[in-house]
């Protein structure tokens, strides 16, 4: 189990790869959803923190003009599929990846307008800490959607709910205000978004 566990968390090998696609068709419904509260406008730059198989970027870049989009993840194999899936963005310079943790958010070279996490930050060490260093690296009024579906043994909707309470308390605590929750009707749990600004 605790293998199982670590593929959702870092996904590796043949194993791995099986992982991406069924994180990537059960993410789907709920990348758009994730999306729309970002508010992305044209020469946006988008930073999505454990991007998978590249889903969620792909529908981002789709969605505005001359966008840059910064990826982070650790598994090797996501950022292969990524890469297959985002090649003409990579050659057009609109994109990049940096294969680490989110604990371990690297110092950009540009400011960052969104930020997105999908079903990962449950797996940050030091939530708090990665999302200060985000908050420090974004432009003011930029937006920040952290999205969470639970999906431990015994997980409920009110688990959920109580997600959604941690999730706004890490963003408060990063610094971040205006902060909105959003619940989703989902199976076999709801999904909840946390979205939280840097104000002006």
């Amino acid at each position: 189990m605790k293998k199982l566990f670590s593929q959702f968390a870092k996904p590796t090998g043949a194993t791995g790869k099986i992982f991406g696609l069924l994180m990537a068709k059960e993410n789907k419904q709920i990348n758009r959803w994730t999306i729309d509260f970002l508010d992305i406008k044209d020469h946006d730059h988008i930073v999505e923190i454990g991007f998978g198989s590249g889903q969620a970027m792909e529908e981002i870049l789709g969605s505005g003009k001359h966008l840059y989009i910064t990826g982070i993840d650790p598994s090797e194999v996501m950022v292969y599929q990524a890469l297959r899936r985002l090649n003409k963005h990579l050659i057009n310079g609109q994109i990049q990846f940096f294969e680490r943790y989110a604990d371990d958010f690297p110092k950009l070279s540009r400011k960052i307008d969104n930020v997105l996490a999908i079903n990962n930050v449950s797996f940050w060490h030091k939530p708090v800490v990665t999302l200060t260093k985000i908050y420090k690296q974004m432009n003011h009024g930029g937006r920040i959607a952290l999205t969470l579906r639970p999906h431990e043994k015994g997980a409920t909707d009110e688990t959920t709910n109580l997600i959604g309470g941690q999730l706004k308390s890490m963003l408060v605590k990063a610094g971040f205000s205006e902060i909105a929750i959003f619940i989703k009707p989902t199976k076999p749990n709801d999904t909840v978004c946390a979205v939280g600004r840097k104000a002006h």
